[in-house]
């Protein structure tokens, strides 16, 4: 566990800050909590999560606004929250050798179980929750844990040596592992993304390098036969998940899923029979059952697992259909990746919602992705910069508002098809984040629907 008492600064006092706050007050540490925002900001930010309480029992002291690092105590250690940069003024001003770590590693200090670990561009929340799913189907003490939005350092003392914690880790969160070993750990995909926190690709990729050197020796690396960037990291043990050709051994084959076990075939199920639907969706199965194998699960254990699994909220969720046009809800789909990823499951007749705040991305590659699509509605305060790259490309119309694009989506799809909000942007320019706008859109379908079936919405 090594020495979690004595004086410890968090940095950043969101949910992780809190989950980290509160785990070291019950190793006996004393807390002190940092953040930039001013403390009405902040209170608001806890008042909206349901962190009031959480807040309460993690720091022993609150220090917030500019320059809230002057005159820090003497300290033991530091735990920067996902969110907060490597190069943050406040560790400037720290003695060479304190000890600096994120959230998970910390969780992961306490925690006497084991991990499995997933990260990637897209898809890491769904193949997380079902991961552990799959998991406890086989009758595993297995939780979701990490950037899906309970940590680790939660439930870390809680959990005892039989659990098995599915971490959902971020390229920030990987940043600050130190002794953090999965027995697995996935790459799903690699795409262009966070580059308002990182330097340049490059780095963003560096950062999810990480989990290689947490995996050491023993640890399964498992990856997708097209992510020809992790592809080309090397790993003591490598599985691969999609193109059999390609060396896979969990793939797509006659309509069935399948892995290979000691060089044999073994069909899991139709791939009409997966719980989950759509084609980044495969991909995340895939990646789950190739997860898995490290616990030797039993091909109709598995089968079970996947069949029963539903997915997520904002993710390719069906919302409504009315009137002949169906309204699905993919709000997560926050970088131009994510979008082209689940366009690639519609054949046509696609009114899409596009917009946000930028995230430093270019849009550009989303014209290759329109082929379904008949008109783009764009919101946001990125709507110039994608329209302007998507100029000649696909219809495209413009929105002020949720409701308004959904109206008029709705109204072009002129009774077939499919309106789809996958943004490819954050949602702060109008929204709280990406929940509070799939909740905006569809409130919106279901009040257009209403108005078509003589119900209310």
């Amino acid at each position: 566990m090594g020495n979690l008492q004595g004086t410890w600064l968090i940095i950043g006092l969101a949910r992780s800050g809190c989950a980290a706050g509160a785990l070291l007050r019950r190793c006996g540490a004393r807390v002190v909590g940092g953040d930039d925002a001013e403390r009405t900001a902040l209170e608001a930010k806890w008042e909206h999560g349901g962190l009031m309480d959480a807040a309460a029992s993690a720091y022993h002291e609150i220090r917030t606004g500019a320059d809230w690092w002057l005159d820090l105590p003497a300290l033991d250690g530091v735990v920067l929250s996902p969110g907060v940069p490597g190069d943050h003024p406040a560790l400037k001003s720290l003695p060479s050798g304190t000890t600096i770590i994120g959230e998970l590693e910390l969780g992961w200090r306490v925690f006497a179980g084991e991990a499995l670990a997933v990260t990637g561009t897209n898809g890491k929340t769904t193949t997380t929750e079902l991961v552990a799913h799959l998991l406890r189907e086989a009758g595993y003490d297995a939780y979701a844990l990490g950037n899906l939005g309970r940590p680790l350092s939660d439930v870390a003392d809680a959990l005892g040596p039989d659990a098995v914690a599915v971490i959902e880790a971020s390229s920030f969160q990987l940043e600050t592992i130190d002794t953090f070993r999965p027995r697995a750990g996935a790459v799903l995909n690699l795409a262009p993304d966070h580059l308002d926190r990182y330097p340049d690709l490059d780095a963003y990729f560096e950062a999810k390098h990480n989990l290689i050197k947490a995996l050491g020796d023993e640890g399964l690396f498992v990856t997708w036969t097209d992510c020809i960037e992790a592809l080309s990291w090397s790993a003591a043990r490598r599985t691969l998940f999609g193109a059999r050709r390609d060396g896979a051994s969990v793939f797509l084959q006659d309509g069935w899923l399948v892995r290979l076990r000691g060089g044999d075939e073994e069909p899991i199920l139709p791939i009409a029979d997966l719980g989950l639907k759509g084609g980044p969706n495969l991909l995340n199965a895939m990646a789950a059952v190739a997860l898995v194998e490290v616990y030797d699960v039993d091909a109709q254990v598995l089968a079970t697992g996947l069949r029963s699994f539903r997915g997520l909220p904002h993710r390719q969720e069906l919302v409504i259909e009315s009137a002949g046009v169906r309204f699905v809800d993919d709000s997560k789909a926050t970088n131009v990746h994510a979008v082209c990823a689940g366009l690639a499951g519609y054949d046509a007749d696609v009114v899409v919602i596009l917009g946000g705040s930028g995230k430093g991305e270019n849009y550009a590659p989303l014209r290759d992705a329109m082929g379904s699509v008949s008109h783009a509605v764009l919101i946001g305060a990125e709507a110039d910069a994608m329209a302007e790259a998507l100029a000649g490309a696909v219809a495209i119309v413009r929105a002020s508002s949720m409701d308004e694009a959904v109206h008029t989506a709705a109204a072009l799809a002129d009774g077939r098809g499919t309106v789809l909000l996958s943004p490819a942007c954050a949602s702060f320019d109008m929204f709280r984040d990406y929940h509070h706008r799939g909740e905006a859109f569809a409130g919106a379908a279901r009040a257009w629907a209403a108005t078509r079936e003589g119900t209310r919405p």
